[in-house]
This record gives C-alpha cells, structure tokens and sequence, in this order.
C-alpha cells in the first residue's frame, strides 16, 4: 500500500514539473516575443525563410483543401438549412462554421503535420547532434536566433492561411450556389457581409494567433526534451504530435464553451 501511494505521489510530482518546465519555457518565449531586443538581422533573415516554408510552400495543398471541402461544406449546409426552413439564417452558420470553425481548424491540423512535425524533428537532431551546444558556446541566444522566428512565422502564417482558405472556400462555395440556384454574386456577398460582426472577426483572431503560437512552441519544446540518442527522436516527433493535438482540440472546446456560455 505504502508503495502505491508513493508512486503516485512520484508519477504526481514529476508531471507537476514537466508542467512547471513547461509553462517557465512558454513565458519565456512570450517575454522575448515582445521584447524589442529580441530582433536583430539574422532574427529578420530567418522570418523571412520561415515564413516562406510555413506559408508559401503549403499553398498548392491550401488551395486544393479549400476548393473540395468548399464546394461539399457549403453544399451541405446549404441544403440542410432549406430542408430545416433556415434559409434566412444561412449567412451567419455559414460565418459560424466555415470561418469561426473549419478554417482555423483546418490550417493549424496542416500545418501541424506540415510544419510542425518538420520543426519538432530540426530540434531534436539539432540537440542530439549537439548543434544548440555549440550555438550556447559561441553566446548565441537559441530562443532569439532559433525559436522567436519560427514562432513569429506560425502566428503570421496561421492568420493568413486561415484568411486565404476561408475565401477559397467561401468562393468555392459560391460557384456551387451559381450553377444550381443562380445565386447572384451581389446577393452572396451582402448576406456574408451583413452575417459576420466585430465578435467573428475578434474570435477569428484569436482563435488562429493561439493556434499559431502552440503550433510552434510545442514541437520546438517537445524537440528540446528529445533523448541524447538518434533512435529517441522519432518518439520525440511523436509524443510532440500527440500533445499538438490535445492542445489544439483543448482550445477549441475551451473556446467553443466561451462562446456558448
């Protein structure tokens, strides 16, 4: 009995650490995210590259993801809102789900299996190979020069992928809507427009910059606890994953409870 207890009290205190730990590294990134010290050329330099590989490259797969699931979303929604006599409220689920839910969804699940398992895998070769070692060795600020852009690159690129995929889906959607109820643009446009508020567009914001930021810091951090060994690596992309994942699905319900509360 004795024993039981006092592995639980061990497993209990070591997961109250690692969340310690935790939180002390996210801080901390946050504290140098805003500090105008943190920003140098080669900082500039890297965000540059950053934003171009989590961005740019992902686009043909953006553009493809948007163009299908657009045109059955919108389709299925539509239909379902004329069966259940809700076309008068069409704009606004259409606000709610494709932009407040799917699109934020969407991009950060991308780019978490794009970017992210990418990011979590760099580090974790970077530390076995003791590559930070020598950076810390010659006073080099690893959270400046390695982390801080390639955080700043998953906000920067989670707003604006999030925009990009709620419009290709919006106007995939509408082409739908043309060629089997000869919607006009005009009338489209004004029952978006009239849905959407300042609340959509704050919760849009929000949504996608939380997104973005845990995106990046929890591969970097889950690459920076990988083990001194090649063969610990893929467990550290994978237990980096994994813990993505929850965090994300945590804030969407966190943040869908809000919302309804």
């Amino acid at each position: 009995m004795n024993s039981f207890v006092q592995a639980i009290g061990l497993k209990t205190f070591k997961l109250f650490f690692i969340f310690k730990e935790a939180l002390y590294f996210t801080f901390l990134c946050l504290f140098k995210l805003f500090s105008k010290n943190s920003y140098n050329s080669a900082t500039r330099t890297i965000l540059v590259k950053q934003i171009y590989f989590t961005s740019v490259q992902i686009l043909p797969m953006l553009f493809i993801t948007g163009l299908v699931f657009g045109s059955v979303f919108i389709a299925l929604i539509v239909h379902l809102a004329l069966d259940y006599g809700l076309e008068d409220h069409i704009g606004n689920i259409l606000i709610a789900l494709v932009i407040n839910e799917f699109a934020p969804l969407m991009t950060v699940l991308l780019l978490a299996l794009r970017s992210g398992a990418a990011i979590n895998t760099e580090i974790a070769v970077m530390k076995v190979s003791k590559e930070l070692n020598t950076l810390k060795a010659f006073n080099i600020n690893i959270i400046e020069y390695l982390f801080l852009p390639r955080i700043i690159s998953g906000l920067i690129s989670t707003v604006l992928l999030a925009s990009l995929l709620s419009i290709i889906m919006l106007l995939s959607g509408y082409l739908y809507l043309l060629l089997f109820f000869e919607t006009g643009l005009d009338l489209y446009i004004r029952t978006l427009i009239h849905a959407i508020s300042l609340y959509d567009i704050s919760l849009f914001f929000i949504k996608n910059l939380l997104f973005g930021f845990f995106v990046i810091l929890i591969p970097i951090y889950s690459g920076l606890n990988a083990d001194m060994s090649y063969s610990g690596i893929p467990i550290a992309v994978l237990n980096g994953m994994v813990k993505l994942i929850i965090t994300i699905m945590s804030i969407e319900v966190i943040l869908l409870l809000i919302q309804y509360m």
